[in-house]
């Protein structure tokens, strides 16, 4: 089976529904996918592996807290940065938790974390090892937190969009930046911490001193030819077709050994 529901449900629920059937699929397990689906929770396991993450804390609707100077709120479970703002001031902070809120009953606060960059890394698991993609640059130039029109717009006809893959928006790094490097040795932390198999995609803010901070995880493809993982991985020199093919194999590979074993054991 190959997964296509992006949602929670499809991500989580009907993931479990498969495993109880016994029938196998491309991607990460329902339990992998609701950690990654929760901001607080997948960045609490992967600042626990040491790597490094944004000082934060969640905050309920009953919560009071501390009035940080300068740092960005989010929904903890919703998508395209949908409730994002950046506080500059304690005066701004109430509108910021109001905004996230209207998405979510919980919410992350987050050190803002000067720029630098900001960049997307893909994971792949291959022949047994875990390599990373070519990294996806985001332009900051039009704001110093990415926002919801900066990933997804509406035509003039009303139909959505992705403008996120427009190429003055977003680009790949030539893997000889210098920069490369140490976002591949974080997004490996991240996926070892996360538990993925198959793929993994993380998020990461680039500090001026060009040390990498983890601020989220992607934790499904889709496979179309647009998508984030399968354009990292055609810039690696992994075409589509060969992806796909490796991701099936890979799935049906392990529920084939799993199985095995279970025939096995019961004689």
């Amino acid at each position: 089976m190959l997964p296509q529901m992006f949602c929670l449900p499809g991500m989580t629920t009907y993931r479990a529904l498969f495993d109880a059937l016994g029938i196998p699929y491309v991607g990460n397990p329902p339990d992998v996918m609701a950690l990654g689906a929760d901001k607080a929770k997948a960045r609490a396991v992967v600042a626990g592996r040491a790597s490094r993450c944004p000082r934060a804390w969640s905050a309920a609707r009953t919560s009071d807290g501390c009035r940080p100077r300068r740092s960005s709120s989010k929904p903890v479970d919703a998508d395209n940065s949908l409730g994002v703002t950046l506080v500059r001031s304690p005066a701004e902070y109430d509108g910021a938790l109001d905004a996230a809120f209207a998405h979510s009953d919980r919410v992350l606060v987050e050190r803002y974390v000067e720029l630098g960059r900001e960049v997307r890394c893909g994971t792949l698991v291959r022949d047994g090892r875990l390599i990373c993609l070519p990294l996806e640059e985001y332009n900051m130039d039009l704001s110093p937190v990415r926002r919801h029109a900066d990933k997804i717009a509406r035509a003039e006809g009303g139909e959505l969009g992705l403008v996120a893959k427009d190429a003055t928006r977003a680009w790949t790094v030539d893997p000889s930046d210098p920069v490369t490097e140490a976002v591949w040795a974080a997004a490996r932390t991240c996926h070892e911490a996360l538990g993925c198999r198959h793929h993994g995609l993380f998020d990461f803010r680039i500090d001026p001193d060009g040390r990498p901070w983890f601020l989220e995880a992607s934790l499904y493809c889709s496979f179309a030819r647009k998508g984030v993982v399968a354009m990292m991985a055609e810039a690696a020199g992994i075409p589509l077709g060969e992806l796909f093919a490796t991701a099936v194999q890979q799935a049906a590979g392990g529920d084939a050994r799993e199985a095995a074993g279970t025939a096995s054991s019961r004689g």
